[in-house]
């Protein structure tokens, strides 16, 4: 199942929220209202309006998948890392994915093969999609 990038990422704030809780920081409080926050904007997700949405297991597939991604995340090279905050600023902003010459320029690489290079092993490890061989490359976080 492939989910909305605001979605997961809304997930992924509320998994860091109540980690930085159990820790009990000296920002308890602040902390307390972010919770509240984000499960608003988790709840009135269009998404779960979408036939796709309405299957309650869903929920929890949400769940499993935002914690799957951080795992792997964990364990990606600074350049890798790179390359994955650059691509979603990219299509956040821009609204389509970047050309693998904008990446490298993005990220300092001299050459677009080493930026292939690194896409692959994202997909590899599950962290992008590509839709074809050209321009779509597609965020699965």
């Amino acid at each position: 199942m492939t989910f909305p990038l605001d979605l997961i990422q809304a997930q992924r704030d509320w998994n860091r929220t109540y980690a930085q809780l159990e820790r009990r920081p000296a920002e308890t409080t602040r902390l307390r209202v972010r919770p509240r926050t984000l499960s608003v904007r988790l709840a009135a997700h269009p998404f779960w309006d979408t036939t796709a949405g309405r299957n309650p297991s869903v929920r929890i597939a949400l769940r499993q998948r935002v914690r799957e991604l951080e795992a792997v995340e964990s364990g990606l090279t600074d350049m890798q890392q790179q390359i994955l905050k650059c691509i979603r600023a990219w299509v956040s902003d821009q609204g389509e994915a970047p050309t693998l010459r904008q990446i490298a320029e993005d990220v300092d690489l001299s050459r677009a093969g080493s930026v292939t290079y690194q896409i692959n092993r994202l997909e590899q490890l599950g962290v992008l999609a590509r839709r074809d061989k050209g321009r779509g490359v597609a965020v699965r976080w």
